[in-house]
């Protein structure tokens, strides 16, 4: 069971990728969609009367993260290579 399952991962992971990727890329724009038609009761936040704000939110954030990630703090994390001398 436990080989079977294994191997069914992995097929998923490489040869089925292209199809996962569509189907959660699709799920994430049903749930954006939905916001256009369900809205908040009582928003809590100005922004929240504003169908699809915070998944543009989400988006803008986690890529600001990424290139700061990428700009300030990886040139800190890797540092310069060291010549190994012997």
């Amino acid at each position: 069971m436990k080989e079977k399952l294994g191997k069914w991962f992995e097929t998923q992971r490489t040869e089925n990728l292209k199809f996962w990727k569509i189907l959660f890329a699709a799920f994430l724009a049903v749930l954006v969609a939905l916001n256009f038609f369900i809205h908040p009761h009582h928003p809590e936040y100005h922004y929240d009367v504003y169908p699809g704000f915070w998944a543009l939110f989400a988006l803008v954030a986690s890529v600001a993260m990424v290139f700061v990630m990428k700009i300030l703090i990886q040139p800190f994390l890797v540092g310069p290579e060291e010549d190994d001398v012997n």
